[in-house]
């Protein structure tokens, strides 16, 4: 069927009900960044393939909601539609909600599947469209049942023991406790498939680039329970698991048998991470709910022990030889054979698949030349990959799972003689990130707060970026992780053991983009009669390109830093290659 006769057949089934219109997004029950195949809902009824976007059908018309990665994407793949295209943060480009009260008459109903909206968000949807005179249902799963032919199943993918995870379960079961004990609960729902992988040390392969596998958990003072196919788990798995006091159930069960776990203790929840039909299930079944962000386990998983510390720095040690092996090829063959971002990518991650212990991608590699540049997170595809010529900037964003560590690095390489005012501004990214990296800051600091460390530069030059500077990451977890995140709105303090990525950029809309990022780990730095205070280590080895440098803007503390970061990178490198990568990490870390 085409998208048009997808959205009829939806339509036909809207009739019967009293629905006039529907809502779906790019989720499923997990709330994951990255879906299965079975839950692409607005994929199927569009046609479009992209990562995020919502779809809003309604009797007569019909409007996808994409942001600014997928403009063009979208605008090709609706083609032959009767979908219209709303390009997310366009100044003329209505909302969502805008669109709703302009298509509707009062008093109607719109639908959206609770599975798939967190608690909280599915509240202020709620909120917001009853203010504008309009019912809702967020019980309906039209777009679920219209999906019945030639549907993708559950993914089957078998989990397995995380066999390098530093802490046991049954230590990290003891921490959870009395974290819940300190926020006023006695039992909590583990729905976050990389909260789940982490507790019970397990990993699996269900979700595109997270290492995580389908299931549900419950803890509570005296017992654990993990809600699972059994099929994914084999002998080792079970006795894994059973080793350390955790009861085994069947996935389907998970909905029926929480309230008589539960029984009357006190339930700690994320609204953010909990979908809202679970959240109603508890109401109704008159649970006692304490509100807790972040949940016990998203604040103790954020907390990297020593170990875990130590598996991410073999990480990064594989990650850079892969780097440096595909940097270097990329300057010897740039303007000689013909590549494309597509192609870049592709060998990319054959540079990563030769290091041991590698897994796979921890995203799509963002593989983004000249203007594509400007397009935060840009993903190629064969309708907008470009040739990679000797000249301009050329921004890649990418990373790899590790069974010891997780890793995200950006490059931004100039492939031909940047201009002045390319030089100024790369320098001014730059600038930024060493400010982070060498900020030392009180214990109790926010992401918020620390911020505009890293934008300083670029303010005082009338330049600013739009997304964050850095989002935390996990330990062979998911490459987004949170609560920590350096952000204008975070409000969560940055702490010891976190890891983060310090990611600034400027990007020049139809010409290029420029990043420059690496991960690092919060650290104490001092103690003193003024209070504690802590810093950051760089974990990311990998040259910093400094041929587009205005070195005459670095200030002569920054190029030591710069220079001692090379000197790291160089010495620990250099024997992880060969002698043709060796020579030019040798001249790419040249001090400067």
């Amino acid at each position: 069927m085409t998208p048009n006769e997808r959205i009829a057949l939806l339509r036909h089934q809207m009739q019967a009900t009293k629905i006039q219109a529907l809502i779906v997004p790019t989720a499923d029950p997990h709330l994951c960044e990255y879906l299965p195949d079975h839950w692409k809902l607005r994929q199927w009824l569009t046609g479009f393939t992209g990562s995020a976007g919502t779809l809003v059908i309604t009797p007569n018309a019909a409007a996808l909601w994409v942001d600014s990665r997928y403009y063009l994407q979208a605008e090709q793949q609706l083609r032959g539609t009767a979908i219209e295209l709303c390009r997310d943060g366009l100044p003329d480009t209505p909302t969502l909600h805008a669109w709703l009260y302009a298509a509707l008459p009062a008093g109607v109903t719109v639908g959206f599947d609770g599975r798939l909206f967190s608690a909280a968000q599915a509240q202020a949807h709620t909120e917001r469209l009853m203010a504008l005179g309009l019912a809702v249902d967020s019980a309906c799963s039209l777009a679920d049942g219209a999906w019945c032919q030639n549907r993708p199943p559950l993914p089957a993918h078998r989990a397995f023991v995380h066999v390098q995870a530093a802490e046991p379960v049954s230590s990290k079961l003891a921490a959870i406790r009395t974290r819940l004990r300190e926020q006023g609960a006695q039992a909590c729902l583990l729905t976050a498939l990389d909260e789940v992988a982490w507790t019970f040390n397990l990993r699996g392969a269900d979700i595109d680039y997270n290492p995580v596998f389908l299931a549900y958990g419950y803890i509570d003072e005296g017992s654990a329970v993990l809600f699972v196919v059994p099929e994914k788990l084999g002998e080792v798995e079970r006795q894994h698991l059973a080793a350390n006091g955790v009861e085994q159930r069947h996935y389907a069960d998970f909905m029926a048998a929480v309230p008589d776990l539960l029984g009357c203790r006190t339930l700690a929840v994320n609204l953010s991470a909990i979908n809202h039909y679970i959240y109603s299930h508890l109401q109704q079944a008159g649970v006692k709910i304490v509100e807790c962000s972040p949940s016990a386990v998203a604040s103790l998983k954020a907390h990297k022990s020593v170990a875990e510390l130590e598996g991410i720095r073999t990480a990064m040690l594989h990650d850079g030889a892969a780097m440096a092996e595909f940097l270097c090829w990329l300057e010897s063959n740039v303007g000689r054979i013909p590549m494309d971002e597509l192609s870049l990518a592709q060998r990319l991650l054959q540079c990563r698949q030769k290091q041991q212990g590698f897994v796979g991608e921890s995203f799509a590699s963002i593989v983004a030349y000249g203007e594509h540049g400007a397009i935060v997170h840009y993903s190629a595809t064969p309708l907008t990959a470009v040739s990679i010529e000797p000249a301009g900037f050329l921004l890649i964003d990418s990373g790899g799972h590790y069974f010891t560590g997780t890793t995200d690095i950006t490059r931004t390489l100039h492939l031909g003689q940047p201009t002045d005012e390319e030089k100024q501004r790369y320098t001014l990214v730059l600038k930024g990130m060493i400010a982070l990296s060498m900020t030392q800051f009180p214990q109790g600091t926010h992401g918020g707060h620390l911020d505009a460390f890293a934008r300083q530069p670029l303010w005082a030059a009338g330049l600013n970026y739009g997304h964050g500077t850095g989002h935390g990451v996990g330990c062979f977890l998911n490459v987004h992780e949170g609560p920590q995140q350096v952000r204008p709105q975070s409000q969560t303090p940055i702490d010891v053991g976190m890891v983060i990525s310090n990611e600034p950029g400027v990007y020049v809309a139809g010409c290029y983009g420029i990043r420059i990022e690496n991960l690092m780990v919060c650290c104490q730095a001092q103690v003193n009669v003024f209070g504690s205070f802590l810093c950051f280590e760089t974990l990311t080895l990998c040259p910093i390109s400094t041929k587009p440098i205005a070195r005459e803007l670095l200030t002569p503390i920054e190029r030591e830093w710069l220079n001692a970061y090379h000197a790291t990178v160089r010495q620990r490198l250099s024997p992880l290659v060969d002698t043709e990568v060796a020579r030019w990490l040798e001249r790419s870390t040249a001090p400067i």
